[in-house]
Parts: C-alpha cells; structure tokens; sequence
C-alpha cells in the first residue's frame, strides 16, 4: 500500500479540504448514498476509494462492519481488478432481519458481487479461520467499524495485524468516541511500527463530513515510530480509563444490555437518528405494547422525513394509550407535514380534549388556521393560550400575526411589544414588530401584503382588492404581476390575466419569465396568433433563453377551425422542433437552468389532439428532454443495474403522479392499488402536487410508503433514488412538465408509462407502456417508443361509482322535455372541425335533437370559435345550430351525474375517445355511439363496450355512427333494450381484477429479467 502517495494526493481529490464544507469534487459517491442507506458520507467513501487506489497489486481490501455496503461499494466503485473480505454478523442495526439481503442487493446493482468474499460470522472467527487457512493474501487497506466497545476495537487491530501487508492503511470509524480513540493509542504505543497518519474528527455525530470522525493509521513493517510519553499521556482519555477502573469483577446481564427508553431518547435528542431508530425497535421487539416507545420511534422518523412510518409508530402509540394527549400532538404535526390539513387540525383539537392546558396545542392549531383559514378563529385559540400561559413569548407573537392578518395593526404592534418584555432582542419578534410598523406607515406595502397573504390562502377574489391598489400604482415587483394574473384567472377573468402579464412586461422589460407567462396565457383562452406574436418577439429579445425556444416550439390551438388549419400548425409544430433540437446548445450552467425551466413549464399536450401518429416527434423531443435532464442531473441520468430479488422478497413497485386526487386519471388508476398482492409487492406512491382529498388519502392507504412532495423535482429524484426501487411507474405522461422532467430520468431500473395519458412519451428512460388489450389496434407497437404491454380487457380496475338520483331537472340544464338529448360532452379539443357535420347530419334526421357540450376550456374566444364551426356546419344542411346545440359550464361532480341521467345518449367523440365519462355514461345508463379510430387514444369506448358485452353501438364507419346516432333517437323501445343490456353485464366492466393480475405478471417477470409479455 503506497500511503504516502495517499496522504499527499488525497486533498485533491476534494474541494475545499480541511473545511467544514469539504466535499467530492466529484458526484458518484452522493449518488452510492442516495441508492444505498449507510452511516456514512460522500467524503468517507471517496477516501475510501482513493485508499483501494493507491493498494498495490496482490493486496485485498478488508471491512468489518458492511451494515448494507455503502462503504464496501464506495471502496471498490471503478476498480474492477480489486479484490475484497466483507464480515459482518449483523448483530447491530439490524431490528427487520434484512441488511444481509440488503447488502447482496446493493453489491449486485454495483456489480460487486464478483469481487467480495462475504463472511456472516464475528470478525474474531472470522480471523481464525484465516489463519487456518495459511492464505498469502495480504490486506493493503483494513477498515474497521464494528462493535466499538475497547475490548472489540483493541481486538479488531490486533487480530488484523498479521495479514496486514508490509505497508498498508488501516482506517477507523467513529473514532470521535473514546473507547476508540483509547484503543487505537494503546495499539499504536505497543506497535512501533504504526502511527497516526490523519485525525479527522467531526464536531458532532452524524456531521456530513465525516460522519462521527475518521483515525487513519499508517502500518509499515520497515518504521519505528516511537512517540514520548507526553504524546501519549495527551491522547489518552483518563474519563474512559478511570471508568474501566471501576467496573466491578462480575457484571450480571440485563437484557438489551441495559437499553432503556431514555437511552434511546438521548439518541434522538443527539441527532443519532439511525441509532435511535435502532435504540427503539430493539426495545419493542421486547415489549410491542410500550406506547412510549413507539411515540419515540414516531418522533425519531419524522426527524428523518420518514412522515409515513411516523404516522404509522404514532397511530401505534395511540392506539395503545388512546388518553395521551401528547400522542395526539405529534400525529397532529405529522399530518401537517403529510399535507392533511384538516386530519392535523382534528388531531390538534383531539389532543386539547385531552388536555386543556396544551399550550403548544393551541400554538400550533392557531397556526394551521391562520395558514389556511380564519385569522379571527386563530385568535381565539391564541387567547385561549396566553389565558393559560400569560408567560409564553411565542403565543403572543402568534397573536399579533392573527392581529395583522386581520389588518388590526395596532392591536398587532402592541402585542408586539408585550411579547419583547417577555423576551427582550427575540429576532422575530423585532423583525414582526418593524414590519408591522412599515405597514402602518406604507399603504402600498400593506396592500400588497394583505394581497399575498390572501392570495397564498387561494382567496383570489379578495386578493385583487388589494393587489389592484398596487397595480394602479405600478408599484409591484415581477412576482406581483404573476400573482396578479393569477388571480384573474382563477375568478375566470383571463383578459384582465393577460393585461397583467402586459402590464409586467412594460414595467420589467428584461425578465423574460413574464414574456413566458403571458405567451401561455394567450394560448389557453386561445389567441395563439397574439402567443406566437410574443413568442417572436421574446425569442429576439432574448436569443440565449432556451426555455422560450421551447415554448415557442410548442405553441398550439385550443381547437382548430378546419382541418387545413391542423396541417399548417403540424408543420409549424415540426420544423421548430427540429430547430430546436438541432440549434439548441447545452455548454454554459445558464443554459442548463433554462432549458431546464422550459422543459418543466409545460407539455406538448395539444400536439396529440390532431388526431396523427406523433410517434417521431415524440421520440425527437423525449430524446432532446433526456438530453437536458442528463445535463442538468447526470448523476440521476446514468443506467441503474436491477436489483436480484432475494427468495422471498417483495418486488418494490413505485407510482408517481400529480394526479392523485379526484382527478381522472386518479380515479382510472386507483384499481390497481387497491388489489394488489401485498405478499409480493411494497407499494411506493409520489404525489408530486399540492392536492389532497379523500381520494388521495386512499392513494395513502392503499401504500406501503407515501409521499407528498408537491413541485420539488430535486427531492423527488432524492426520495425515490433512495428508495431503491425496482419498478416506476409513472401514471401520466404529457400533461405536466415536471413528469416529463421526473421521466426523463433513470430513477429506476424498469420506468413504465400507462394510458392514463394515452400518448406514447418519445423518452429513452421509458422502457414499457402499460395499455389495454381491447383498445390498442392490430398494429400498436408502431405507436410507441416504448415496448407496449397489453394488459387483459382495459388494463385498469376501475370501480362502479354509485350514481345518486338526479335532483336537477332537464330545465335546470336550459333542455327541452321533449328533445332527444345527445351528451357530446369530451374536451372541445377533441372535436376536430371534420366531425362536426356528425351533428348536422344526426339533427336532420332526429328534428326533436339537442346536442350538449360543456364548455371546457371555458375560453369565451374559445366558445365563440367553437360555435363558429358549429353555425356553418349545420347551415349546410340549411339548420340553425342555435336551436339544436347547448353550451353548459363546467359541473360539479353530482351536477354532472344528473346531466347524464337527464341525457338520452351519449355521443363519443372521434379520434380521441372518451375513457372516463364512458364509463360513468354507462353507470348512468347511457348507450354509448362510437367508431374506434387508428391509435388507441380513439378506442377507449370501443374497447369498454367491448369488456361490457354491448357492441351494437360500435360504429365502423363515420356513416354508420349517424346510422346508430339516428336509431338510438328514433327507436326509444331500442335503448332501453340496450340500457337493460347494460345494466345485467355491469359486473363485467366494473372492478375487474384480472388486469391486476397480469399487471403483477409483469412486474414479476420484468424484474426476473424476461421481455416478452402479451405485446400488442
């Protein structure tokens, strides 16, 4: 071992060596840690690795103490011809049984395994047999990190001193603690011919570093290092000496050697999160009925983010001491950081039921409803407090910020105040107090704050009344006007949105985030000409700008006006794609940024909606997406080995969306949470967007583990890197940039995408689609970049929703009692303009007709178009459409239910097909009239009244659709035949489970290494 090449190169290896934010120059080993979980850091396992480096050849690695190889995979990464001995017993860390198998997981994604001799044995046996076996093989580097009692760290160098080689490098952990470092000086004082070769110590355990402190002993046959005793008097630890002086001769044995609850509370209150975790499972596998002790474990996860096994400890504690009231509180805060506001507050309340005097109870209450509701109601249980604890500083300066939100600044300042003569120089409370003081003295700063804080709680109408004070004086800043249209959006005012953003733009000309902003905001109510316009003149503003490149290259309509209109804007589409891809340039940091930027800021989610195969466009893009993200995170871009499924273990299933709500791809994709086999799979769910209801709390329940980042790509990629799954799947691909970010990664080593967005991604780092057997037509696979899994019946489990009975009356719905009532109520994106003579032609046969669409997007230029078609439509056929065709707003969900049951027949739209409203049309029973078109996104009905057993709706031609459109109007008797069909088959549609099954089919055989599985 050449340690003197190691001791002189190692800093360069680092940037910013010997500070405290030391850290490799390179990013490799961050991303060992994010795949592996180890009581280590980046820094250790660099100069672990740079130490197997400087081995020379015929030497061998050794390591007592693997826990689950995050160092054993740092020491060995990129030196392949290195040979190395691995010894651990696991008899620490190790409460679930499962860091052996962890270990030979992680050795074979790294591709290790080959190179280490593991020995599941005490590291003294394990030098015994060694030494039986009289092998020459010599050890060029020795770490030890086992049991770091004196008497096992003394053993551990002692017994590793003969197969040292001439020269090596001997490296302990944790040396930051005594018993260790009296060891190593008791070793080094009766062995000349080691010395200290380099003290790294931490200024805490757990410091990122180097952990609880490194010793690096140098071992040369050939050297005589002899220290004075006053080196050695100066290194030594009387505390510890004089402790084991008085251990007694016999020490009777206690079980878990003493542990205690305290014992693994310290641990916590240290900051020693992993041991602490250790510390408290050891105690319950013991005794599992110590509620104490599960509240501890609670606590310990939440401080490691660990929110759902906190929940679950916490549930636990409760359940077996229901009174706490303390158990309560913590859930309480759990939940908040889960994003259940209203599952925190109740536990909040439960925990004051228990006991009044809760202070913090009450504190942290207030704060939930100051933050999302009533500032007046946050008072009051401030109030309540202090009448409690008239002492306590904090409550008070709760109460002036439920004073100032309530615009009571006065009352505000003098709470203020009181709080300071509690608590004299509190930083917050000086900083509220002058902040309050610059409000009182400055209206227009005021406005804005009442602005922001209203609209932060969504109150976007009453937001305006202050931020308009703000506008009319020009006086706010370039978040102000985003925020500002944002408001006109969200109170349907989209032309006030858009002189917003002007407005931004002439007061902050150089901010091309604005010029972003009001070109999509343009294209939603569907100006494009305006957008593409702004586009143009951005883009020379701002040459260097990628993510309004981007933009500019996916400007699309809302609706087309005729079909040529779909040519022009496709070949516009294409030729800026392939400007874009061939002229965008990735070489300095700020083009990384904004190419990341705009590839996050939205989709090409029009693009499919022109009824074409976009296979290649798609590729083009998802190939220049990948390209970006590898720039911008290629430690997250690189191939990820799939790890060998032990006998046994359970395949690591991992579901990403922004959709886990009462959305509808939420609701398709639920099914196969609910169903799955929990023998075989642990379930991993991301909802990666600031929504929660009642359908993401059963996302919750349905998982293993569940996370709630919304709109934070880096710990997104963070937590499922460190989760170690073998499968992704992401939901939805297309419809939100920071999916399309999140794909365009590896994040795993099998990445899967379904027809919750019907549209193939074009991403390398997707490997399989996941679709239905009954909607993909004969030639599927040349749709998809991916390799396309056909799934029995429609691929998902969907369950039947119980449909009330209607309240609302044709009347209410502006419908005629008389009138055959056909739903036409898809996307008006999905009514291209060369369908629209449908309509005209289904009236002139059907003269009692009305046709409903509701007005999605809700654009009243979009509206306005959309009736433009329909006029000369059906003047072609000499009809007025005014008295055939109904526009509805948006409905609400049982709103919605009534329209159906009120409607008589439901017309599907052609190329892209209704999913979702098919099958609540059908619980609503109504006959369905379709024609399945060339892509699967054209043939969901088809393929759903095909899993019914009801096909005689299923049009195979444009001409025969206006056939069964015109029988199902005029032939009453006939569809309550087919109605009655329905109804008898419901059981063959709803909550299908053999989708399920295959599903995990897949799965199994896709981590077992096999490709082939029902292709399309």
């Amino acid at each position: 071992m050449d340690y003197q090449r190691f001791i002189q190169q190692l800093p360069s290896f680092y940037h910013n060596w010997g500070n405290e934010s030391v850290q490799p120059k390179v990013p490799q080993f961050q991303a060992v840690l994010q795949h592996i979980q180890g009581m280590s850091t980046a820094n250790v396992l660099q100069l672990l690795n740079f130490a197997v480096a400087c081995m020379e050849p015929g030497e061998v690695y050794c390591e007592v103490g693997c826990f689950q190889g995050s160092t054993l995979t740092g020491a060995l990464l990129n030196h392949p011809d290195r040979m190395a001995y691995a010894i651990d017993n696991f008899s620490e860390f190790d409460f679930d049984h499962e860091n052996q198998t962890k270990l030979m997981q992680n050795l074979a994604a790294f591709g290790l395994d080959e190179q280490v001799f593991f020995c599941d044995q005490d590291f003294e046996a394990f030098f015994a047999d060694l030494r039986s076996l009289d092998t020459t093989d010599r050890i060029g580097v020795y770490l030890y990190d086992g049991a770091h009692d004196y008497r096992s760290q003394l053993m551990g160098l002692l017994l590793a001193k003969p197969f040292l080689a001439d020269r090596a490098l001997i490296i302990v952990d944790d040396s930051n603690w005594d018993p260790v470092q009296q060891a190593n000086w008791d070793f080094i004082a009766a062995h000349p011919q080691c010395s200290l070769l380099l003290d790294l110590p931490t200024p805490a355990n757990g410091d990122p570093t180097f952990w609880n402190g490194l010793q690096i002993l140098s071992w040369d046959v050939q050297a005589s290092h002899h220290y004075d005793w006053a080196t050695l008097q100066k290194a030594s630890k009387p505390g510890f000496i004089q402790a084991m002086y008085q251990l007694p001769a016999t020490i009777d044995p206690k079980p878990s050697d003493g542990l205690t609850l305290q014992d693994a509370s310290r641990l916590r209150e240290a900051g020693q999160l992993p041991e602490a975790e250790q510390a408290f499972k050891a105690l319950l596998q013991q005794d599992d009925q110590q509620a104490d002790c599960w509240h501890g474990l609670g606590l310990t996860y939440d401080r490691m983010a660990r929110h759902d096994d906190a929940f679950k400890a916490l549930s636990q504690a409760i359940a077996l001491q229901p009174t706490i009231a303390a158990h309560h509180y913590s859930l309480g805060m759990v939940l908040e950081r889960m994003g259940d506001i209203a599952a925190a507050a109740q536990t909040y309340q439960q925990a004051l039921a228990l006991d009044a005097t809760f202070i913090d109870a009450y504190n942290n209450l207030g704060n939930l409803i100051l933050e999302h509701g009533d500032a007046h109601q946050a008072e009051l249980h401030y109030r309540q407090a202090i009448a409690l604890q008239p002492t306590h500083a904090g409550t008070y300066l709760n109460l002036g910020n439920a004073l100032l939100a309530q615009h009571e600044m006065e009352g505000a300042i003098a709470t203020y105040q009181t709080a300071l003569q509690l608590s004299p120089n509190d930083p917050d409370l000086l900083e509220n107090l002058s902040f309050a003081n610059q409000l009182k003295q400055d209206p227009t700063q005021a406005a804005l704050f009442f602005g922001n804080r209203l609209y932060q709680q969504q109150k976007y109408e009453a937001a305006l009344e202050h931020y308009q004070w703000v506008a009319n004086g020009q006086a706010g800043d370039v978040s102000f006007y985003q925020s500002l249209a944002t408001c006109y959006k969200n109170v349907d005012q989209p032309d006030a949105a858009i002189a917003a953003y002007r407005q931004g733009v002439s007061q902050y000309p150089n901010e091309p985030g604005l010029y972003l902003a009001l070109m999509l905001e343009l294209q939603n109510v569907g100006k494009l000409q305006e957008a593409i316009q702004v586009a143009s003149e951005a883009t020379q503003l701002f040459p260097n700008n990628i993510a309004l490149k981007i933009e500019n290259q996916r400007l699309l309509p809302l609706i087309y006006q005729t079909p040529d209109e779909i040519s022009v804007h496709r070949q516009r589409y294409t030729q800026a794609l392939a400007t874009l891809v061939q002229q965008t340039e990735l070489v300095t940091a700020e083009h990384y940024k904004t190419a990341l930027e705009g590839v996050g800021q939205s989709t090409s989610f029009l693009l499919s909606y022109q009824g074409h195969n976009d296979l290649e466009l798609q590729k083009q893009y998802g190939a220049f997406v990948h390209k970006v993200m590898t720039a911008n995170y290629p430690q997250w871009s690189q191939f990820l080995p799939l790890a060998p499924l032990e006998p046994g273990g359970k395949i690591r299933v991992g579901y990403v969306s922004g959709c886990l709500w009462e959305h509808t791809v939420g609701k398709l994709m639920i099914g196969w949470l609910r169903h799955h086999n929990p023998d075989l799979f642990e379930l991993y769910t991301y909802n990666v967007r600031d929504c929660y209801d009642k359908l993401t709390q059963e996302y919750r329940a349905y998982s293993d583990i569940f996370y709630q980042i919304p709109q934070d790509l880096e710990t997104i990629c963070e937590q499922i890197r460190a989760n170690q799954l073998h499968i992704l799947v992401f939901f939805d691909l297309g419809m939100q940039g920071l999916m399309t970010q999140l794909a365009g990664l590896r994040l795993a080593p099998i990445q899967c995408s379904t027809w919750g967005h019907p549209i193939t991604s074009g991403l390398p780092t997707v490997d399989y689609f996941l679709s239905s057997a009954l909607m993909e037509p004969e030639d599927a696979q040349a749709h998809y970049s991916e390799t396309l899994v056909c799934l029995p019946k429609l691929g998902i489990s969907y369950a039947q929703p119980v449909i009330p009975e209607p309240t609302k009356t044709r009347a209410n719905f502006g419908l005629r009692e008389d009138a055959v009532v056909y739903l036409a109520c898809q996307l008006l994106c999905k009514l291209l303009p060369q369908h629209d003579y449908l309509f005209a032609a289904i009236a002139r046969q059907v003269p009692n007709a009305q046709f409903v669409f509701i007005a999605r997007p809700s654009s009243a230029y979009v509206l306005e178009q959309f009736n433009q078609r329909l006029q000369r439509a059906f003047a072609k056929v000499g009809l007025d459409s005014d008295h055939y065709c109904v526009m509805l707003p948006p409905q609400s969900q049982t709103s919605y239910w009534d329209l159906n049951q009120r409607s008589d027949i439901f017309l599907d739209s052609l190329g892209w097909s209704g999913g979702h409203t098919t099958l609540e049309a059908i619980a609503c029973d109504l006959p369905v009239v379709t024609c399945p078109g060339a892509f699967m996104r054209g043939r969901h009905s088809y393929g759903i009244l095909q899993a019914l057993g009801v096909t005689e709706t299923i049009a195979q031609t444009e001409a025969g659709y206006i056939e069964i459109a015109v029988r199902l109007g005029q032939e009453p008797h006939w569809r309550e035949q087919l109605v009655a069909q329905m109804r008898d088959r419901h059981a063959q549609l709803y909550d299908d489970r053999a989708c399920v099954d295959a599903l995990e089919a897949f799965y199994q055989q896709a981590v077992k290494g096999r490709t082939k599985f029902n292709k399309c």
